[in-house]
């Protein structure tokens, strides 16, 4: 797909005279943010009322604008997550947003960038390939998990992603989510009855979200709210969720459960396949799924992943041992 063909360009960064303007990185992100959301729900108004007047020119007419946002939100689809994000001030006083995303309708990362001037005006926006992620570089790649894991929930679900390399799982690039998977219920080819808008939509939602093995409850949230399908709470990635010690150093963490649905508290030891809350969509996350993963520290995002190899599960319906689940199959659990 020849993105470039159909992006936004705009006029290129440069420094502008005069003092020191109050516009700085911590502005530009917090802008850059609420640019990225009015352009992933296809909002030109909010996002024209920010450009300066030589974007405004670039881009003709107010109309014209409207319609190359549509196109681009038809090419690319629904925002589903955002992997990175960065701010940058490539000339003295300008400052750039860079968020890498994920969307829907296109397999490959996105970089969508957002150019600020002195006065916080828009002055370039640009969505393109990303540069393609590389696996990190972990020294667990031979890891012999301790743990007996079994498969968070019942019943027969869908790996959006999953394995060791970036193509099976975007989560690979990431040092804690080295193995992580995200599993969802697709019927029919679609993981939602009707149009999708409502949360009650989707096949997953509400579904019981069990304890992979026994351990003890050391982290949880279950106060943030769940997300309308389509938007996230990045601020809060993991959003509602638990990280169970299973001692020997090994840790699992579950994430965008249900507010309000949790069943255990900090230091409650739980058995295996016990019911830990109902599966929701708090967090960085546009559709209601489980995110797992193993880790090697109590903390979210400051611990390496951990191979996560499941035993007795049925893998597209053949019964297995032990796996790691892949992207692309059904898994269930077996007997």
């Amino acid at each position: 797909m020849k993105l470039l063909s159909s992006v936004l360009l705009a006029c290129a960064l440069c420094a502008t005279a005069g003092r020191a303007s109050a516009f700085d990185s911590t502005a530009a992100t917090a802008k850059g943010k609420a640019m990225l959301a009015h352009a992933a729900a296809n909002e030109a108004a909010p996002l024209w009322a920010e450009f300066d007047a030589q974007m405004r020119a670039a881009m003709k007419d107010s109309a014209n604008f409207a319609a190359t946002l549509e196109r681009i939100g038809a090419s690319l689809g629904k925002l589903d997550s955002v992997v990175s994000e960065a701010t940058s001030e490539p000339a003295p006083g300008n400052w750039a947003y860079v968020a890498t995303c994920r969307f829907s309708k296109v397999p490959a990362p996105i970089d969508m960038t957002f150019a600020f001037g002195r006065d916080g005006r828009v002055t370039g926006m640009l969505a393109r390939p990303a540069s393609k992620p590389t696996e990190y570089a972990s020294t667990h790649l031979a890891y012999e998990t301790k743990t007996t894991l079994r498969l968070p929930f019942e019943g027969e679900w869908f790996v959006v992603w999953g394995g060791r390399t970036v193509d099976q799982n975007y989560h690979a690039a990431t040092r804690d989510q080295r193995f992580a998977m995200d599993v969802l219920i697709v019927k029919d080819g679609a993981t939602h009855k009707g149009d999708g808008k409502a949360l009650a939509d989707y096949w997953c939602y509400g579904r019981k979200a069990l304890a992979p093995a026994a351990g003890t409850i050391v982290w949880m949230r279950d106060t943030l709210p769940d997300n309308l399908p389509g938007s996230t709470d990045r601020a809060n990635a993991v959003g509602n969720g638990v990280v169970i010690d299973h001692g020997n150093g090994e840790y699992s963490l579950l994430a965008h459960l249900q507010p309000k649905s949790l069943r255990v508290r900090v230091g409650d030891r739980v058995k295996s396949g016990q019911w830990l809350g109902l599966v929701g969509n708090s967090g960085n996350t546009s559709e209601p799924h489980i995110h797992y993963h193993l880790q090697n520290g109590p903390k979210p995002f400051d611990a390496d992943g951990l191979p996560i190899p499941f035993t007795k599960l049925l893998v597209n319906g053949v019964a297995t041992a032990k796996a790691e689940v892949v992207k692309g199959q059904t898994v269930a659990p077996g007997r």
